[in-house]
């Protein structure tokens, strides 16, 4: 998760980036959003609306709507995304279940008298649900369920009590969380709960576990695990998700109920009835054995919403940059920037790459000798309009300060034989020691974060290590130094922190989040930009994968300008055609490399008819308006009323003819006759006049018919108007 690189002004000649200063400024100006201010990163107050004759206690923002049924338990019985595709993410209510030892079900779906209370604090919203459990005959099990539903921007926390209705009380299953999911949030991602007791190492960074669950597809294989997931997200690619984690005390998910380890289930399978995911989160089932229901049980979790926009996304160009021996950034580097289309840059200096001793040391300031020269690099960029952050890691503290040496083993994150984990590259030089955010870590961290934003002229923060880790400092957890810890992750301080940073920055500040095989909807709501993929996925030969094989983050659902990171698939010796190919299916997923390459450069003048791009819908290469026939090729569309633009790309080494059909109707914006047609193509070459894009008109009706030839030059692409 580290990474450092300057584009240096040898790499820009080549390919006479100045020439393209026209074109990349055209396609890419600011939206009117950017310019006043407000944008979805920043949280919005609910509109609540209760009516008790249809039984629905709805909660609504510009981005998505949740319904409470008040005939049912109070449940949530639906999420919708206003931008989404699904008229309901839920097919069957949000349930809590309990199963007694005579194998008895009984639900909070079937009390219709709950009582549901809503107030505001702030601008979070409160649902209190108050309910039995009942089973399918109506009888009740006199066990009671409180349930505290916290409505923040892009999130519901969850707070779950329930009470048991005697001291004897004997249960088979106990699940807090049960529905069905909509059929097409087909991909899914799961952060396991094993730990080093299981075998997993012990500073385990918990990488999602990627998978598929497709109706069409028998061969994808169900979810059955007796350790709840610490998190799961799930998608329709590109288009909705919807996530489910615990709370920072995962006992509540792992020893609360059993005493010990592995007695739980997460179910994820098919259901045939209603058709969808069928998802249960037991932190206790058994098919014979019982265990005593506490008197009271209590369990935390959030349901995360993705706050996706509705408009085509601005591809992002970004860069970095650090002291250099004191070799700061030159003002012909930040207009050469500038003239390339950089929109933002970051200072990264976390490492003594140099050997001069002189880099920012993580929780350490001032980290230069030089304070001077950094702030000049920042007011040069706002001069050319690139905005710009510093580096903060979310988990590293340098040794060397004194915080550490007063606060490490307090604050650090240990194993179960409470050890702190130290991050090194080059054998002993290092980055840090990770600290744990559920400590004093993160009030420290803020007061860091803070004191550079009030001394320096910056427009906000990237963030490294941002993801929740577990932890077994028992000084986390309360207990006495030396006690072993019942186990916590840091999820509930990490969202502290997300939250703070945009009260900290405002509304039009800069948040960059960097996180890989880890993505969360609720972690990102709150960012401008996020950067990706940067291990885990393999190194591309030979042809390159197609793009069903990337992976889920490479796009995710579209909800937030993305940069994936080429270094972990691409090195500096790959063949050029590959870096090109990057690139290539990168801007087929309304995505860009990062750091900007000059393929992606390059070829993003190709937008230039578009003009403001976030005036249009984005579709990525699954939408099933385009057809093209040939070999490996992909297409990718924006559209808007009364016209779509449509990207055709060529993914082989060799120019080749394709067959396009376009189907109007199943445009994002459907056309119902189209009365024209035209492709642009772009002549490759070093000077201006030469990157102009030919123009050829298209018989419309050929197009959406039978369909049209159009040669396509090597990876590369051509652009198809329709309106």
């Amino acid at each position: 998760m580290k990474f450092i690189t300057i584009l240096t002004h040898d790499a820009i000649n080549r390919i006479k980036y100045s020439a393209l200063v026209a074109f990349i400024f055209y396609v890419l100006p600011l939206t009117a959003a950017q310019t006043s201010g407000i944008t979805s990163t920043s949280p919005q107050e609910y509109s609540v609306q209760r009516d008790d004759s249809s039984g629905l206690l709805t909660l609504s923002t510009p981005y998505y709507t949740i319904q409470h049924d008040l005939k049912r338990g109070g449940t949530i019985s639906s999420i919708r995304l206003k931008h989404g595709k699904a008229m309901n993410l839920l097919v069957h209510p949000v349930t809590t279940r309990i199963q007694n030892e005579s194998g008895m079900f009984f639900t909070d779906l079937k009390d219709s008298s709950a009582r549901v209370n809503h107030r505001r604090d702030g601008m979070t919203e409160i649902v209190t649900v108050e309910c039995k459990l009942v089973d399918d005959k109506g009888q009740a099990s006199d066990i009671p369920v409180k349930t505290r539903f916290e409505y923040h921007w892009g999130y519901i926390k969850i707070h779950k009590e329930i009470t048991s209705p005697a001291e004897s009380c004997r249960v088979r299953e106990v699940c807090p969380f049960s529905t069905i999911l909509a059929p097409s949030l087909s991909d899914y991602g799961y952060r396991e709960g094993t730990t080093e007791q299981e075998g997993a190492p012990a500073f385990s960074f918990g990488s999602n576990r990627w998978g598929k669950l497709r109706r069409q597809n028998p061969s994808d294989k169900s979810v059955n695990t007796p350790y709840v997931p610490r998190s799961m997200l799930f998608a329709d690619a590109g288009v909705e998700g919807l996530e489910w984690f615990a709370g920072s005390d995962l006992w509540q998910w792992t020893l609360q109920l059993a005493q010990r380890r592995g007695q739980g289930q997460c179910l994820l399978q098919q259901s045939q009835e209603p058709a969808g995911l069928a998802l249960s989160i037991s932190p206790f089932f058994s098919t014979n054995a019982t265990v005593i229901l506490p008197k009271t049980c209590v369990f935390d979790y959030y349901i995360g919403i993705p706050i996706i926009e509705g408009h085509a996304l601005r591809p992002w160009l970004h860069t970095s940059f650090n002291r250099n021996k004191g070799n700061w950034v030159s003002d012909e580097q930040v207009r050469n920037w500038a003239d390339t289309g950089i929109q933002t840059v970051h200072c990264h200096n976390d490492g003594d790459y140099y050997n001069d001793g002189l880099f920012w040391r993580d929780g350490s300031y001032p980290p230069y000798p030089d304070m001077d020269k950094y702030n000049k690099v920042i007011t040069d960029c706002h001069k050319v309009g690139i905005r710009v952050a510093t580096y903060f890691s979310n988990k590293e503290l340098h040794p060397s300060t004194k915080e550490f040496q007063e606060h490490g083993s307090e604050w650090g994150r240990e194993n179960r034989d409470g050890k702190l984990r130290h991050n090194f590259y080059r054998g002993t030089n290092e980055f840090g020691a990770q600290m744990c955010l559920r400590s004093g870590w993160l009030d420290y961290l803020k007061l860091s974060i803070d004191r550079v934003l009030k001394n320096h002229p910056l427009d906000g923060v990237y963030y490294d290590w941002n993801v929740a880790l577990y932890c077994c400092n028992g000084l986390h957890e309360g207990k006495k130094t030396g006690e072993i810890a019942a186990g916590h992750w840091d999820i509930d301080e990490l969202l502290d922190l997300m939250e703070w940073t945009r009260r900290r920055v405002g509304p039009g500040g800069l948040v960059i989040v960097h996180n890989t095989t880890t993505p969360m909807y609720t972690m990102e709501n709150f960012a401008d930009y996020i950067v990706a993929n940067e291990w885990g996925y393999g190194a591309w030969k030979e042809e390159g994968p197609g793009l069903s094989e990337l992976p889920l983050e490479w796009s995710l659902v579209g909800a937030r300008a993305r940069g994936v990171i080429s270094y972990g698939q691409l090195k500096a010796q790959s063949p050029k055609r590959l870096h090109r190919l990057f690139a290539l299916e990168a801007l087929l997923s309304g995505v860009t490399p990062w750091a900007a390459s000059h393929e992606i450069i390059e070829m993003l003048p190709i937008l230039k008819p578009l003009g403001e791009i976030g005036q249009y819908r984005f579709a990525d290469w699954r939408n099933e308006a385009v057809s093209l026939e040939g070999a490996r090729c992909a297409s990718a569309i924006y559209s808007r009323p009364g016209e779509s633009y449509i990207l055709l790309g060529n993914l082989t080494k060799d120019p080749h003819e394709f067959r396009c059909i376009v189907q109007p109707k199943k445009l994002p914006y459907p056309l119902a006759s189209p009365v024209s047609a035209a492709v642009f193509s772009q002549v490759n070459g070093t000077d201006k006049d030469s990157k102009q894009a030919n123009k050829s008109e298209l018989n419309v009706s050929q197009l959406t018919g039978e369909g049209v030839k159009v040669t396509i030059p090597a990876d590369s692409a051509v652009l198809l108007h329709i309106r």
